[in-house]
């Protein structure tokens, strides 16, 4: 592991355990059952985006159309609740998986960036949300669905929230103990090098995005049968959090580098900043600016200033040495 890498994975460790006993120390009631809850009902959505999200990213990808597809998600399953909440919640998985696995298969084809590839789908989608949602708020009248969801479960938990830790576990033991997860690490690490040493690169791909797109809609879904309504405007700065809580939970924007663990570290971080901040009447403004400053630091320290830091640490601990034996 290099020094930067150390360093920005101590910092993370650092902010898991300090934010908590900071927030418990200035906000009343931060550590009761019932803000836990919370905190991780937030995890359950953002932490679905950016595993997702992250999967790509380890694969030297970036899709961004995973806001867009959760909105898209949301008014599909709020359409055909009425066939069921489960039938719901798979076709809206279903929509999302072909989106994802479309944006793969256009990346040959068309050449370009991933980037590109995936904010035309971000245009595309949106659009298809305004014509889905015809201009209202939809919605549904049958809130057994919605508690059945929320209820509380060992205090803190909810079946949505345990879903998605579900998720990431599951993708946690794909990537380690599978040959095509470790193909999708070699295709971010060394694209050219990972094909020319039989790396199945595109279907890692596909699988990347297929991902991608599924854990997008079922975000998408959950969260609209929780709210038992749908719009076509979701918040503005959610794919934002995603990206940003995969970056800070140390997935590299470069690819090859990354862990499901790391991400639900990273958006763990986020939701009991932006949760501490929201008790301390912060406004959405100023926890954006929180939330780029934080990650700025992470993707400096990630970087050379990180390396340089290192470096000069390791010199003066070399100096005090030499200074120590001299003295001696």
């Amino acid at each position: 592991m290099s020094g930067a890498a150390w360093l920005t994975r101590s910092i993370r460790l650092v902010l898991l355990v300090a934010l908590p006993l900071g927030f418990a120390l200035t906000v009343k009631h931060f550590l009761s059952l019932d803000n836990l809850y919370a905190i991780f009902q937030s995890f359950a959505f953002l932490g679905l985006l950016a595993l997702g999200l992250s999967v790509t990213m380890i694969a030297g990808e970036f899709d961004l159309s995973v806001a867009a597809m959760a909105t898209v998600a949301g008014l599909v399953t709020i359409k055909l609740v009425v066939l069921g909440p489960v039938a719901a919640v798979l076709c809206a998985v279903m929509v999302g998986t072909v989106i994802g696995i479309g944006n793969a298969v256009l990346l040959p084809w068309l050449q370009i960036s991933s980037l590109v590839t995936t904010v035309g789908t971000m245009i595309l989608l949106n659009g298809v949300g305004f014509w889905l949602a015809g201009g209202r708020v939809l919605s549904y009248d049958n809130f057994d669905v919605s508690d059945a969801l929320d209820q509380t479960l060992l205090g803190i938990f909810s079946p949505r929230s345990l879903i998605t830790i579900l998720c990431f576990l599951l993708i946690a033991a794909f990537l380690q103990f599978t040959k095509l997860g470790r193909d999708i690490y070699a295709s971010g690490g060394h694209r050219r090098a990972a094909i020319q040493s039989g790396a199945r690169v595109g279907l890692a791909l596909v699988v990347c995005f297929a991902i991608s797109g599924a854990f997008a809609a079922l975000a998408g879904s959950l969260i609209s049968l929780s709210l038992a309504t749908a719009s076509a405007t979701l918040d503005s700065t959610t794919l934002l959090q995603a990206a940003a809580a995969a970056i800070i939970g140390g997935v590299a924007l470069g690819g090859g580098i990354g862990s499901p663990a790391s991400v639900a570290t990273g958006v763990l971080i986020l939701t009991i900043l932006n949760n501490g901040l929201g008790l301390l009447s912060a406004s959405s403004t100023e926890l954006l600016l929180v939330n780029g400053a934080l990650l700025l630091i992470v993707v400096l320290l990630d970087g050379k200033a990180g390396q340089a830091l290192m470096d000069l640490r390791r010199k003066t601990a070399q100096t005090k040495r030499r200074n120590v034996t001299w003295q001696g």
